[in-house]
């Protein structure tokens, strides 16, 4: 009996209380670096998987940014549509880049001033997309405007 009361006296003493708290609050720091870290470390992925399909998703690079007069077209694109195989809408821009659109129930389509369904897009159309780039590198269009048709007797501009 005497060790069990010896050891509850010391149980109940000020500099174990102490200890464990301080344990305690070291492992909640623990807990929070590691978390840290983890979010750190799926966001450093996921940067890294968009960094190595740029080029791919958007262009070929054509000498430095600053002179060339255009921009890359980071969360939208224009051109004609090649393929369509729904959610999913394949176009190819003026530089000949084929770029994939990924649409779902939030994306508007518009023609004119009305809207229309996803469906009315057929192959061959000119259409613009404004909307997100995803991992894959596909843009998640928002907003999928119809452009009306080009004129028989116009030649394409180089």
């Amino acid at each position: 009996m005497d060790i069990q009361s010896s050891f509850k006296q010391k149980l109940q003493s000020h500099t174990v209380t102490v200890a464990l708290a301080a344990i305690a609050v070291l492992v909640l720091i623990l807990g929070a670096f590691s978390l840290g870290e983890s979010i750190g470390y799926h966001k450093a992925s996921f940067a890294f998987q968009n960094g190595n399909s740029f080029y791919g998703t958007f262009g070929p690079h054509r000498g430095p940014i600053m002179f060339q007069g255009n921009f890359s077209d980071t969360h939208g694109t224009a051109g004609k549509v090649i393929n369509i195989a729904l959610p999913a809408i394949t176009i190819e821009d003026k530089d000949g880049t084929e770029k994939t659109i990924v649409t779902s129930d939030q994306t508007i389509v518009r023609q004119f001033r009305d809207t229309v369904s996803v469906q009315t897009i057929k192959v061959g159309d000119y259409i613009v997309a404004i909307g997100e780039p995803n991992a894959q590198s596909q843009i998640v269009a928002n907003l999928i405007r119809l452009l009306p048709p080009m004129p028989a007797n116009t030649a394409q501009q180089p």
